[in-house]
């Protein structure tokens, strides 16, 4: 949010097809393979699928380096240029986790737009109002991504000082969501 006459904060929040992406082919592979943060399955659950040509060795082996990769577009917020794309660079040095995105790409949307569903606003406004109200001043100017998942489960981790993964789950709880919201702004303010 901006105001005029002044810097302010900005908070995005929302999925993102490249996180939704890795996670489908996480999934429908079953690949072996961490992800920082722990993330449980997705919500519904995917049946284990290996195309003719996916190498799950080779995609679990390059896993790691994608996934860093793609969590970095979701913090950036950038247009073009995703991990997901096959010809895109990330992916151009991974053959392995190419050849998954190149089968399974296609059933990744399609499942986003079966099942991925933003849970509507967060009381972001009201959370930062609060903490301006506690603290007696304006807060810092700040800008805070939180990037939904949709997997099983409560998640709320804050990936950077200002990104944040969190299941739909957990944001659909607002006896949870606010006060970790809170938690962030009053670290940023």
């Amino acid at each position: 949010m901006r105001f005029a006459g002044r810097e302010s904060w900005q908070v995005s929040h929302g999925t993102s097809q490249t996180v939704n992406t890795a996670l489908f082919i996480r999934d429908t592979l079953a690949l072996s393979v961490d992800t920082v943060p722990e993330l449980p399955g997705l919500d519904p659950s995917v049946p284990v699928v290996v195309p003719p040509g996916v190498d799950r060795v080779a995609a679990a082996e390059e896993w790691l380096g994608w996934w860093a990769d793609v969590l970095d577009h979701a913090r950036a917020d950038l247009p073009g240029g995703a991990p997901d794309d096959p010809a895109g660079p990330s992916l151009q040095i991974r053959p392995g986790l190419r050849a998954a995105v190149m089968a399974l790409g296609a059933a990744a949307v399609a499942y986003e737009h079966r099942h991925v569903k933003s849970r509507g606003a967060l009381p972001i406004g009201e959370v930062v109002r609060g903490v301006e109200s506690r603290i007696g001043r304006y807060v810092k100017p700040f800008r805070l991504v939180i990037t939904e998942v949709p997997v099983q489960g409560l998640v709320w981790e804050r990936m950077t000082e200002t990104h944040v993964i969190a299941s739909q789950r957990f944001l659909s709880d607002p006896a949870r969501s606010a006060p970790a919201l809170r938690t962030v702004v009053e670290s940023l303010a």
